[in-house]
């Protein structure tokens, strides 16, 4: 690449380096935001998946209105609305307020992100060099992830998890800044087309929908009437979904793609790729600090098997890409991570953190070789002129699927924690109210309602109390695991039916 184009891909580094710490530093405050705000993990969850759920239904938006109105443009719109996010975030008096910046946050970041992957696909001298470029970009969001958690632990350990999110305003200020001026003004855009906002509206609704039922179906109960009613307007809006696109001008899913087998497929190793490594970057960092006793930042460090194997692990698949093509890499990447995720579950609980050691560096092993190359695929099998929109769209089902594992995961490991906690307590007589029972469960100690509890307890029962919140986290935990396994093996299959040539005559 020449000197120009190189800059340019730093100043892309740079930015998809702000949105990495912002995505996994959140994850690490989470024992820390229940504390503050006297919540629980099917509450607190929601500062992951909201922001991943807005992130993901704005990124084909935003994708489009790049192509539409300019990149460099819709990019600094995209930064200044994270900045103030990022600023309402820090200011959060309580856990709602803190969900709905954290959303705006994801659209900001959804406004963004897809307009980073088209400068890098379609703004370098030549063509061959998409892959490794995409593969930077990529390794600026996953570095990002590696220093995320390092500087949630260090801001933890200052006293206040809110001093986090000034970070996320340092890096939005840098990005606006090399955006302006190192990023060209396009004079070429795409003319006459629309943005499919009824589309948008009716997946969002859906989805939200969707969540919003797994995270409640504890306490309304998995049968109950509303519940039920919840998922079936749900169901009816994603089966309204693509009747919607058959009327809408300019829909979310291309018919000239939708019709290709191969892309859909693509599509499809966007998804599943998710799962086992959402999940470990929601359990792994909790299971340190309320099983191990860790501190956050003693857990940043012990997350970094999985962060640092996705920062370098992108720059390798990038270089990769070309030489062995995407079928071989989403083929032993799927591997990697199915065994990972099985390995948590297999592992016996007594080896504390070697039980989740080596599932973390085959997960990490595993996004590193599929996240990249399924993205690059999506992007590079269209014209340029569709990157933004391909590169919104290939995310957009990479994070929705992420947000709904989590949230299945969440439930299975709520409901297996709840179980397991009962029958210990059981087994030791300790008579604690239903209410209290779910209080504790998921949760963490530091709570005021947690550390009611355990005040009206004995020394002994207390500490009985404590052994057993801790093993049924850990159940929950190994239960989420299984969840993550079946659906990350799912892609074991897609990897096998991947038709390489067919799929990049998609717009050929």
């Amino acid at each position: 690449m020449d000197r120009t184009s190189i800059i340019k891909v730093i100043a892309l580094m740079v930015t998809a380096f702000g949105i990495g710490i912002d995505f996994t530093g959140a994850l690490m405050l989470v024992p820390a935001i229940e504390s503050s705000f006297d919540a629980d993990i099917t509450s607190t969850q929601w500062v992951l998946n909201i922001y991943a759920l807005f992130f993901a239904m704005t990124m084909v938006a935003g994708g489009r209105m790049g192509d539409m109105y300019g990149h460099r443009k819709v990019m600094i719109i995209g930064l200044s609305i994270f900045l103030f996010a990022s600023v309402l975030c820090f200011v959060s008096p309580g856990l709602d307020y803190l969900i709905g910046a954290r959303a705006l946050q994801g659209i900001g970041a959804g406004c963004v992100w897809p307009c980073t992957l088209a400068f890098g696909a379609t703004k370098v001298s030549k063509k061959e060099h998409r892959a490794l470029v995409m593969g930077l970009i990529l390794a600026g969001v996953t570095t990002g992830n590696v220093f995320g958690p390092m500087i949630s632990g260090a801001v933890v350990n200052m006293g206040d998890w809110r001093l986090f999110f000034l970070a996320s305003v340092v890096f939005s200020c840098i990005s606006i800044a090399t955006t302006l001026l190192l990023m060209e003004r396009e004079t070429k855009h795409k003319k006459g087309e629309h943005i499919d906002f009824a589309g948008m509206g009716v997946l969002s609704f859906a989805v939200l929908l969707l969540l919003y039922g797994l995270d409640v179906g504890a306490d309304w109960g998995w049968t109950s009437l509303p519940l039920l009613l919840l998922f079936f307007v749900s169901a009816m809006l994603f089966f309204l979904f693509p009747k919607v696109e058959k009327r809408v001008e300019e829909p979310l899913l291309l018919p000239q793609l939708m019709q290709n087998r191969e892309f859909l497929i693509t599509l499809g190793l966007n998804m599943f790729n998710v799962s086992a490594a959402f999940v470990a970057l929601l359990y792994f960092p909790q299971y340190m600090q309320k099983v191990l006793g860790w501190s956050v930042f003693q857990s940043a460090l012990g997350l970094a098997p999985l962060t640092i194997l996705l920062a370098v692990g992108s720059i390798v698949s990038g270089t990769l890409y070309n030489g062995f093509g995407p079928k071989r890499l989403l083929l032993w990447g799927y591997l990697c991570a199915t065994v990972g995720a099985v390995s948590v579950v297999i592992m016996p609980e007594s080896w504390g953190y070697f039980q989740i050691l080596p599932g973390m560096a085959l997960m990490g092993l595993g996004a590193t070789l599929t996240v990249g190359p399924s993205g690059t695929a999506a992007v590079c099998a269209v014209k340029p002129e569709r990157a933004g929109l391909v590169g919104g769209l290939s995310f957009m089902t990479h994070l929705v699927y992420g947000a709904i594992s989590v949230a299945c995961a969440t439930a299975i490991m709520y409901v297996t924690s709840l179980s397991n906690l009962r029958g210990h307590l059981a087994e030791a007589g300790i008579n604690l109210s239903e209410a209290d029972q779910k209080l504790l469960n998921g949760g963490t100690l530091t709570t005021d309602s947690a550390k009611a509890i355990l005040q009206k307890l004995g020394s002994g029962e207390a500490e009985k109390v404590k052994a057993a919140i801790a093993t049924a986290f850990d159940a929950g935990m190994n239960m989420a695991f299984v969840f993550a396994a079946i659906s990350v093996s799912v892609g074991i299959i897609l990897a096998l039916l991947l038709d390489e040539k067919k799929l990049h005559k998609v717009e050929g």
